[in-house]
């Protein structure tokens, strides 16, 4: 997914997720944007109970990230947030370090988004 300030550009869901990174970094570029550019990203882990999400969000904001925690019909979200340059490696990377991290607690990563210029 990709906003601009006041408003979201495009939202899909894709079920492969290399592909679902590479339709993000794409939109990017064919919005103008330099993925190698310093951008705000937002990742969404889901786990089943609070205390597993607070230790999520600790893990990350130990890492530098900002991550928010909030209730949800069915689970508990942690909403992290970075300001990062995105290539096909790093956004790989991430994917596995936040899927490691959400499968240790239980839970499971939906996915990101990224700030559009």
């Amino acid at each position: 997914m990709l906003w601009r300030p006041g408003r979201v550009q495009t939202v899909e869901r894709v079920a492969d997720a290399s592909e679902a990174d590479a339709r993000v970094l794409d939109h990017l570029v064919r919005l103008g944007c330099d993925p190698s550019q310093p951008r705000e990203c937002r990742h969404y882990v889901y786990v089943p109970g609070e205390y597993d999400a607070r230790a999520v969000a600790r893990a990350l904001t130990h890492d530098g990230w900002a991550a928010d925690v909030e209730r949800t019909p069915e689970s508990w979200l942690v909403t992290a947030t970075t300001c990062a340059a995105l290539s096909d490696a790093s956004v790989r990377a991430t994917r596995s370090t936040l899927e490691q991290l959400a499968c240790d607690h239980g839970g499971a990563y939906d996915g990101w988004e990224a700030a559009a210029d």
